[in-house]
């Protein structure tokens, strides 16, 4: 069996890790303009339970998919599988230029994009827990969840400009080139560096990995973050508009945070622990979230903005990096990877369909003060035995 090693003394990672990233900044700026497709949605006359379904396609295609994505990844090695995700994504965003009502063809495209999203995503995390030393994964993940963080905080704000001035035709063609740019980077030199199949050693099976307690743990915390970041995205523009106020302002202001403390404090979660950066981070990013009700008013607007961005910007790469550390061999990497990021994206479902099903049930500012208290459960779980690499 394969063993992971925790450090690395040369430093050949840091040319294709600056080049996944790049790739990690075009793909999530497709996601990122289609934050802005329940407005289309709206436009049409769509409830905001319909809404919900809708948006929560596409992760319930990732969901059901990642664990075959995960098994191809440890087949195929990483660069196949992001290659294929690129074709996918850019294929189903053209492919919204047809959608006029919400029809067996919008189900489609939609899953489409979330299995094209599901290839990358499962590709791109692992090729960062094999290439990067086991003592910098938190700093890795939080770069590349700076990286991700300026994406949607600054696509959201150009889909804004392009639907005003030419349509949403333009929004759609917008993530295209995004992703097409993408693969068109994936024949550049350094995209060479891949992890081959020979690399893995034996069959990866997920049945060990979810036996375990310290997993099934972590899974449970990740899908509470998710649930309320999820919701936030979804719903924070019909909230936004409903108050009169910018859509795309306040995640652009707790991004921006986000992205900033990423960069400056990423490193400190390896030094002084993935779970004590959760605890802290569980409590400000529920705040926040329990705040949106009252961002009509200044104040309340940037504290909420602000405990949720400095919430946001660790819960992410900790979770993540300590998601690697359940990875007892090499070859369990894939397979971690793909439970984690499937939980972000069952999250996601939920933070779409139910939230949206709850909105309508009750009222937006429910919803808001509901998921926002469901973190603070996240903050409990962290002071349960999850097994963290390097902790006394």
């Amino acid at each position: 069996m394969s063993s992971i090693s925790s450090d690395d003394p040369r430093r050949a990672w840091v040319g294709p890790f600056i080049f996944l990233n790049v790739l990690m900044f075009l793909v999530f700026s497709n996601i990122a303009f289609f934050y802005l497709y329940p407005l289309f949605l709206q436009a049409m006359g769509s409830t905001k339970t319909t809404i919900g379904w809708v948006m929560g396609l596409m992760p319930i295609s990732t969901v059901v998919t990642r664990p075959y994505m995960g098994k191809l990844v440890a087949r195929r090695g990483e660069q196949p599988v992001i290659v294929l995700g690129l074709l996918i994504i850019f294929f189903s965003s053209l492919a919204y230029h047809g959608l006029k009502q919400v029809a067996w063809p919008m189900i489609l495209v939609r899953i489409a994009h979330g299995v094209g999203f599901s290839a990358f995503i499962s590709a791109s995390y692992t090729a960062v827990a094999q290439w990067v030393p086991q003592n910098r994964r938190g700093q890795a993940y939080s770069y590349t969840g700076a990286t991700i963080l300026a994406a949607v905080a600054i696509m959201p704000l150009a889909g804004e400009h392009l639907v005003k001035g030419f349509g949403y035709p333009a929004l759609f063609n917008g993530a295209a080139a995004a992703v097409f740019l993408a693969g068109l980077l994936t024949f550049a030199p350094v995209a060479s560096r891949r992890v081959t199949p020979s690399s893995y050693e034996g069959e990866l099976r997920y049945g060990p990995l979810l036996r375990r307690r310290s997993t099934c743990l972590l899974l449970l915390a990740i899908l509470l973050f998710v649930q309320g970041h999820a919701t936030v995205l979804n719903f924070i523009a019909l909230q936004a508009s409903r108050l009169g106020l910018p859509p795309g302002y306040y995640f652009a202001v707790a991004a921006s945070l986000a992205f900033v403390l990423r960069l400056v404090a990423g490193a400190f979660i390896d030094r002084y622990g993935k779970k004590r950066f959760m605890k802290g981070s569980y409590v400000f990013f529920g705040a926040g979230i329990c705040l949106i009700p009252l961002i009509s008013h200044s104040p309340a607007f940037y504290a909420s903005s602000l405990l949720y961005g400095t919430g946001l910007a660790f819960l992410f790469p900790a979770a993540i990096a300590l998601a690697a550390d359940q990875a007892k061999r090499l070859e369990e990497l894939p397979g971690m990877l793909s439970l984690a990021t499937a939980t972000f994206d069952m999250g996601f479902i939920s933070g779409s369909v139910l939230s949206g099903w709850f909105a309508d049930l009750f009222t937006l500012d429910i919803l808001f003060f509901t998921v926002g208290a469901l973190s603070f459960v996240g903050f409990a779980l962290m002071f349960s035995p999850i097994h963290e690499a390097g902790a006394s």
